[in-house]
């Protein structure tokens, strides 16, 4: 993915914020809680991001974002914590690879928000340079995610 211009997404009535590359659109998703983006025409390279709100202290977020997710990494920018997975499956007789982030961040002193994000490849363009280059330049994207500060 060559990026000329990235815009800025703000979803869930303004509680998450981040960028994507200006020539993907908002498609319609299967989930009522979450947002899926793509090039025009895509038939692979579907970006999904939910969101998760929990309550509890603030300090014990990387505890309970690590018992979660195993390897956490922390953004030293934005303070959220981040943790990658992927794995392969078949979805209607389809075999796909799914990337996953989840960034955690805290919004208040007993507030958490959790963004999970995907990335949905056919399998067999999974080892591909392009696919592999999407999946680095989406890393770096939603790692600077911001999370809306409860009042």
């Amino acid at each position: 993915m060559t990026i000329k211009r990235l815009d800025a997404v703000s979803i869930f009535n303004n509680k998450l914020t981040f960028l994507i590359p200006h020539e993907w659109i908002e498609v319609e998703s299967d989930e009522n809680d979450a947002y899926q983006y793509q090039l025009p025409n895509a038939t692979s390279g579907f970006f999904r991001v939910s969101l998760i709100t929990g309550h509890g202290p603030a300090e014990k977020l990387r505890e309970s974002f690590q018992k979660a997710h195993g390897n956490v990494q922390l953004n030293p920018t934005t303070g959220n914590l981040i943790a990658r997975s992927e794995k392969a499956l078949t979805q209607d007789g389809t075999p796909i690879h799914i990337h996953y982030w989840f960034v955690g961040g805290s919004v208040g002193p007993d507030s958490i928000r959790e963004a999970v994000f995907s990335y949905t490849v056919l399998a067999h363009l999974h080892n591909d340079s392009e696919t592999q280059s999407d999946v680095q330049i989406i890393g770096q994207l939603v790692a600077d995610v911001r999370f809306e500060l409860l009042a």
